[in-house]
């Protein structure tokens, strides 16, 4: 017979048989009990027990900052309003930035300047530029070579025979004029003067003329060496790339630009409140036009990632609790739905109320879900110990005897008579507790339902 047929079936029989064998108890209960009462049915079966220590608190927030601008300006943007939610980094409101914004962007341009003359100095060497230079150094060499050519040995020898002939004639006029015999006329002296002067005459513009010829060439050709050796030292460069100290310079040019840019963009960040968390947008002091200051919170952001319970756990039950136990918050706006927590902290100081000391605990939700919100009256019950896939009965089907301490149970014995017996208790639940002998599984027990209860938990 299978055991929905068995309750049934013991149902009827119970309502209907005028007398019954029961326990001291059991037996008066069923002798008053009225026509309509009935009883409620339990199997005995395997499950989990668990004892707690219960506190009742509020939902609270991780942490509620006020946040502000970190410079003074004009608003020119709000993006949230109250109740937004928001990640860390989201903008929430910005100031006027028109000049923080021409001065990165110019930064930015900067930077990529000098990331292009670096670019230019590291490229590889161009076979253009080699044939540009060696054809540079071919022209040079061609110039100097007709400098060089241009005033030839005989030249210089027939200048040279023209000075040493005039030099003759001026030291023979000389000679003529020393020598002269006194007593002649004035007319013949000064003649002799005038062929001096002629002859010495000759004799410089003889010497300046060689002297062209040797220094003009000598001059023409000096520069022409210059033109080649400067060509040659720009060939060698162009083979040879860019030196060290060439590249030094472009990477500094760069880290120097960088530094600008990264500044500037610290200044333009400045201009714009930034969320440093998730959380929910509680209060928003600023619009529009308004003025924006350190001074002044602009908005009020709330982290509800994980939300908190903090109830007050009392000074007896306070050794049960541990650091990271798991918990259960019931939340009195969703009745009927539990969320699984964790103990945070515990206080290591408890306070006084009216002579009972309490301490608090900070109890953590494991998940969040937008249903729950700051504020709202919550139950935590702390989990202090459990056992799983034990033999356990609800409470409601135990009745304690403490003046002798034992428990017992009404068990529907297989005639379909409920019969009380004794059982031994293992771990006392809150609401389920365990059984360690007396009963096994599978087995029927009974409890009234209305009025007073057949067997109570704690009576």
């Amino acid at each position: 017979m299978s055991v929905r047929r068995s309750l049934i079936f013991l149902t009827i029989l119970v309502l209907t048989l005028p007398i019954c064998i029961f326990g001291v108890s059991a037996t008066q209960l069923m002798q008053a009990r009225e026509p309509d009462q009935n009883l409620r049915f339990y199997v005995a079966a395997q499950g989990d027990v668990r004892l707690f220590v219960t506190g009742i608190g509020k939902i609270e927030a991780a942490s509620v900052a006020d946040l502000s601008f970190t410079r003074i300006g004009k608003v020119a943007e709000v993006f949230v309003q109250q109740g937004d939610t928001v990640q860390k980094g989201d903008v929430l409101a910005t100031l006027v930035q028109d000049n923080e914004q021409l001065a990165y962007d110019r930064a930015v341009l900067n930077l990529q300047l000098a990331e292009l003359q670096k670019q230019d100095v590291l490229k590889p060497v161009d076979d253009s530029a080699i044939r540009v230079a060696e054809a540079n150094l071919k022209s040079a060499q061609g110039a100097y070579l007709g400098i060089q050519n241009a005033v030839s040995p005989t030249d210089l020898q027939a200048a040279e025979l023209r000075y040493q002939q005039a030099l003759a004639a001026k030291a023979q006029a000389e000679k003529a004029r020393t020598n002269a015999d006194g007593g002649q006329v004035d007319q013949v002296y000064q003649l002799l003067d005038a062929q001096v002067g002629a002859a010495s005459f000759n004799a410089e513009i003889a010497r300046l003329q060689l002297e062209s010829l040797k220094t003009g060439n000598r001059g023409a050709l000096n520069a022409a060496y210059a033109r080649v050796t400067q060509a040659q030292k720009e060939l060698e460069r162009v083979k040879a790339g860019p030196t060290q100290t060439q590249i030094d310079q472009a990477n500094i040019a760069v880290q120097q630009a960088q530094l600008q840019v990264n500044q500037a963009s610290r200044t333009l960040t400045d201009m714009s409140l930034i969320a440093p968390f998730n959380g929910v947008v509680s209060v928003v002091n600023i619009q529009i036009g308004s003025l924006g200051s350190p001074a002044l919170p602009a908005v009020q952001l709330t982290d509800i990632s994980p939300l908190h319970v903090l109830v007050q756990v009392d000074e007896i039950d306070i050794h049960k609790v541990r650091q990271g136990s798991p918990a259960l918050v019931k939340v009195d706006a969703l009745p009927g739905v539990e969320f699984l927590a964790t103990i945070e902290t515990i206080a290591l100081v408890g306070t006084n109320d009216n002579g009972i000391i309490n301490y608090d605990v900070r109890v953590r939700l494991d998940s969040s879900d937008p249903r729950i919100l700051t504020g709202m009256t919550a139950e935590a019950s702390v989990i202090v110990n459990q056992k799983s896939n034990v033999l356990s009965i609800p409470n409601e089907y135990i009745r304690l005897d403490r003046q002798r301490g034992k428990a017992f149970v009404n068990m529907v014995d297989k005639q379909g008579h409920l019969q009380e017996v004794e059982i031994t208790l293992g771990l006392q639940g809150d609401d389920v507790s365990e059984v360690v002998a007396g009963i096994d599984k599978g087995d029927v027990l009974a409890v009234k339902i209305g009025g007073d209860s057949l067997s109570i938990f704690g009576g």
